[in-house]
């Protein structure tokens, strides 16, 4: 039985806005059911990408498929497969919600969405007012609605929760995690690193449109430091025979010194000491992220 096609592949795309950089060789793929967080700040090409992807902007070099159709060359069936949410989402100012409901499923032929129903009342999102009248947070809400709206396999979400209150926030990230239980793709971008920590498997990180690093949240953490905290009595813990070990600091009988490695070898060192309390922290995501980006800026 023929393997189904990647749900979104990238392979070595670029693209160059005249001799300004967009993104440089950039290659990846998202498995089917998974959400993929795609992070990095403004500038670093997260953007650009996604809109290569829905077909707005052509790559200067490089392919991209989506559900394996050619996103240049097949951009019609390419969005019959795709939810797509804007970073700077546009609405029609004078119609209400459900007018663009309506609109946006006559124009992609659907006759019922019981899924539109389904989210806007996850979301509590206002559709009986016209767009002007709504609140940043509400217009995203409405968004969201027409994204989900015909139930897509694929969503590319750039910035979803943006403008959004943090309730509302939670709301979304469950519609995302409720589209992964039910066999989904979902592709989005975002500063809130707790986002992507809380619901996706694997994170992309760029910077200054290149991949940095590609991999799962929690072997990101497998590789980054502990930070470690212990009270002791009598003489403090030596730590230099653990790995990558770095004494932060020591007063009162107290040490925190950040170290990688097994967890094993650090309890067979400590416990040769008195110690009275012990912590050990893991690293956030965010720590995680501005580790890479320190590395890749050296």
């Amino acid at each position: 039985m023929p393997t189904p096609p990647s749900p979104l592949k990238l392979e070595r795309l670029t693209k160059y806005y005249g001799a300004h950089r967009g993104v440089e060789e950039l290659t990846l793929a998202a498995e089917p059911g998974e959400i993929l967080g795609f992070l990095g700040p403004n500038g670093s090409g997260k953007t650009t990408t996604i809109r290569v992807l829905m077909g707005l902007l052509p790559p200067t070099s490089g392919r991209a498929w989506i559900a394996g159709l050619d996103v240049q060359r097949q951009g019609v069936e390419v969005r019959r497969h795709v939810g797509y949410l804007p970073g700077d989402v546009a609405l029609y100012k004078e119609r209400t919600g459900e007018e663009l409901l309506k609109f946006a499923l006559r124009v992609r032929g659907v006759r019922q969405a019981p899924r539109a129903l389904e989210v806007a009342r996850a979301l509590d999102a206002t559709m009986d007012r016209t767009i002007k009248t709504l609140s940043r947070g509400m217009r995203q809400k409405v968004a969201l609605v027409l994204t989900l709206a015909h139930d897509p396999e694929l969503l590319l979400l750039d910035e979803p929760t943006s403008g959004l209150d943090p309730l509302a926030q939670r709301a979304v990230l469950e519609l995302l995690r409720q589209e992964r239980e039910r066999g989904k793709t979902v592709f989005f971008s975002s500063h809130a690193l707790w986002e992507a920590e809380e619901i996706c498997e694997r994170v992309v990180i760029l910077r200054e449109g290149r991949l940095v690093v590609l991999e799962s949240i929690e072997k990101l953490r497998e590789r980054k430091h502990k930070v470690v905290t212990v009270a002791y009595m009598g003489a403090p813990p030596n730590v230099d025979e653990l790995e990558d070990a770095e004494v932060l600091w020591r007063r009162d009988n107290r040490m925190a010194f950040r170290v990688r490695g097994d967890v094993n070898r650090l309890l067979a060192c400590l416990q040769k000491y008195d110690l009275r309390d012990l912590t050990i922290q893991e690293p956030s995501l965010e720590e995680v992220f501005l580790d890479y980006y320190r590395k890749a800026g050296t």
